[in-house]
This record gives structure tokens, sequence and C-alpha cells, in this order.
């Protein structure tokens, strides 16, 4: 399928043609977030790039880049409007944590947990109107086009190999969101096709959590209102779930034996005793004493890597789980100031779509609200705040951009 150029054409029958982009200090800063998601496929590119330099991935470099890149321009932006007030105390702990517990690593999670806020921070500093959301838009489209391309690339032509094969479908969530969002408001048959092209990603790669994540995206979105098209929506959602369980590729790697049944779910995964969760059971049990002998500020930050370097005999371990690894290192008191921070931002957004008339901004608040749930699916199963480029700071990018000042009403949404 010519991806962009089908959905090229859609945005033509619903989007006017930009007139006038959005400033230039802008326009460099999207070009900074969508190139530092692009370095790390280069290595994929080009098999000669480095994966390494100084010892330092290409991942990290990528994130480190964009922190330095916003951290420049933070000091001559004027009129934040992102909510920053409820992400204060969660940004004041990491901080404080960090003072009286310093390491190396733990200075590398702290900035990777603050990135995104300060990129929301920026982005809900710019002006936007029709035109500027439309042209963010298409050059997000570019990106996951080149992704796409190289997803099935790698799974004709090098053995299944994709790149970022976890990260992947967390980046392409946030196109899914917004292709489910066009379909909500104008109910075309192409963007019911365009979601069904990009499930067959996580499908293919058969990343768990990342087809949930689709599913429930497009079951619960937003933007669907009517009571007709939420059934409708329940009935595709339905299907789906039913061909991805039963299909022998699920089976085979969900759980042990090869074969399974609805009945040996759970919603605790670590409970479950037939399903194949790829270690995660061990990397729990391995921060269970410390989980226990510290419960209300943690061990410190990163202390968790001290533990699960040692099974997993590398210089950084990952309990794949977010809650728990917030639990770990900064204990009740930090994951409960994160979730804070979410859930007034999710609250405050609830409010902003309430009030609002806008096609364009509909079409940004519900998909970001939406989006709220399939973050917090991915923590579950996988250390997605520490995955900055691929999905966090293009969620609080979009947090951020609602709150920012608006010009314009050249099209209202008619519903």
């Amino acid at each position: 399928m010519n991806f962009e150029g089908e959905f090229g054409m859609s945005v033509k029958a619903t989007i006017e043609a930009a007139a006038e982009p959005l400033s230039h200090k802008a326009k460099l800063f999207y070009y900074a977030l969508f190139f530092t998601t692009l370095l790390p496929y280069l290595t994929y590119i080009f098999p000669f790039f480095p994966y390494t330099i100084l010892n330092f991935n290409i991942t990290g470099w990528a994130w480190s880049l964009m922190l330095g890149y916003t951290l420049l321009q933070l000091p001559g932006i004027r009129g934040i409007t992102f909510p920053w007030q409820y992400w204060l105390p969660w940004a004041v702990y990491l901080i404080g944590y960090l003072i009286y517990d310093y390491s190396f690593l733990g200075l590398q999670l702290t900035c990777q947990y603050l990135l995104p806020i300060l990129i929301g921070m920026a982005t809900s500093s710019f002006k936007y109107d029709n035109d500027a959301l439309n042209w963010i838009f298409k050059h997000f489209l570019r990106l996951c086009t080149i992704v796409i391309g190289m997803f099935i690339f790698g799974y004709l032509f090098k053995r299944g190999y994709t790149p970022a094969a976890a990260a992947t479908p967390m980046l392409l969530s946030i196109l899914v969101a917004i292709i489910s969002a066009l379909y909500f408001t104008k109910f075309k048959t192409r963007y019911l096709f365009i979601y069904g092209s990009l499930f067959f990603i996580p499908f293919i790669d058969l990343t768990r959590m990342g087809i949930a994540v689709f599913i429930a995206v497009f079951a619960l979105h937003f933007a669907n209102r009517s009571l007709k098209s939420k059934i409708w929506a329940a009935m595709i959602s339905g299907i789906l779930v039913f061909f991805v369980f039963n299909s022998s590729s699920f089976q085979e790697k969900t759980f042990y034996g090869g074969s399974g049944s609805f009945s040996d779910l759970r919603l605790n995964y670590y409970e479950a005793e037939r399903m194949n969760i790829s270690g995660r059971s061990t990397w729990k049990r391995l921060l269970e004493p410390g989980l226990e002998a510290s419960p209300v500020f943690g061990n410190g930050p990163r202390s968790d890597n001290d533990v699960l370097k040692i099974i997993l005999m590398l210089r950084a371990g990952e309990a794949h789980n977010d809650y728990l690894s917030v639990r770990y290192n900064y204990g009740y008191v930090g994951l409960l100031l994160l979730l804070a921070g979410f859930v007034l931002t999710f609250l405050k957004m609830r409010t902003l779509l309430k009030n609002e008339t806008n096609f364009y901004r509909i079409l940004l608040i519900s998909s970001t609200m939406t989006l709220f749930g399939g973050f917090a699916m991915f923590m579950y199963t996988d250390n997605i705040l520490k995955y900055t480029i691929y999905f966090p700071n293009y969620f609080f990018a979009m947090i951020g951009m609602p709150f920012a000042q608006y010009t314009g009403e050249k099209k209202q949404c008619r519903r």
C-alpha cells in the first residue's frame, strides 16, 4: 500500500492546504523532535553507522540531543501554558532525590523522566492555527511512513528482523489515535482501512501490549461520541481480539505448551501460571526485597539497575514495568506524584474537550486523552517512560499544544 499517498488524498479531502505554517523557531523545534526519533533508525538504514558512540548507544544520544536542544530553547520561551503545576511535585521530588543520592545512571534516569515535561512546556508556548496543526501532522506522517517502510523491508528482506521492534508500536500508536479520531469524526472507510493496515505491524511483530493498545485506542476513543458508533467500534474490536487470540503465532508466544484459553489470562500477569511473560516474573522477584525494605521513598534513582543487571549480565537492566520500577526507585511517594500528574492533566484536558468546537483541536485533544490509556498500558509491561523519543516526547507535546494560543477558526466540527 502506498501509505503516504493514500493518506495524502484523505488529508486533501478534509484539511486545507497549509498557508501559514508555524514560526521558524517552532518549526525547528518540531524538526528536532522528528529527527531525534529517526536517528536510532540510521543504524538499520546504514549498517556502517555505529550503534554506540563513546560507549553511549545511539538512542541515548538521540534523547540527549533533544534534551540539550530543549534546554537551549527554554530560556527564550515566553507564554508557557502547559499545566506544569501538576508536574512540579514530581519534578522536585526527582531532582531532590538525585541530589540526595547521586549517581550517573540516576542523573540519566532523571533527565529521561523530565525531558517530555520540558517538551510539553515548549510546545505550549508556540502559536497554532489549523494550518500549523496540519503542518505538524504531515511531517509526523512522513516520519511514520519511513518507519513503516523500514518495518516492511525488514520483515520481507531481513528475515523478520525489524528496527526498534518494541518501540515502533509505541510510536505508531500515536498515528493510530489520530487516524481513529478522523474515522469517528468523518466515518470515511479509508481511515478504517488505514487503521487495519497499521494494526498488522504489532500483530506481525507479536508485540502483545502493542496489539492491546491499538485495539483499546480504537474501542475507547474519546472522539467516538455516538452510541451507534461505539457499538460498531466494540464489534470491530471484539473481532480483532478473537482473531489475534486464536492465531497460532499469538498462542505459541503467549502460552506455555503453545495453546491456551481466555481463562488462562490474568490482569496481574505475574500470577498467570500458563502465560509466558518473557522473564518478567523473575525480575519482579529480584526486586521484591527492595520493595519491601523501602516501600515509602524507594531505594534511590536507578537503584533497580544494581539488582537487575546481575541476572541480565548487561550494563543496564530493566524491569519492563514502569510502575514497578518507579516504586522500587522512588517508592509509593514517587509513584503517587507521577500518577497525580497524569490524572490531573487528563481532567484538565477533559474540560478543554467539553468546550471545544474547532475540528482540528477536537482531533488533537480527543486523541491525546485516548493515549493516556495507551501510555498506562505500555507502562504496565515495558519501560516506556524511558522510551522518550518514541512516545513520551510526542505525548507531552500533544498535551502542550491544546493549551497554547490558538488563532483562526477556519473549520468547525459538524456533529
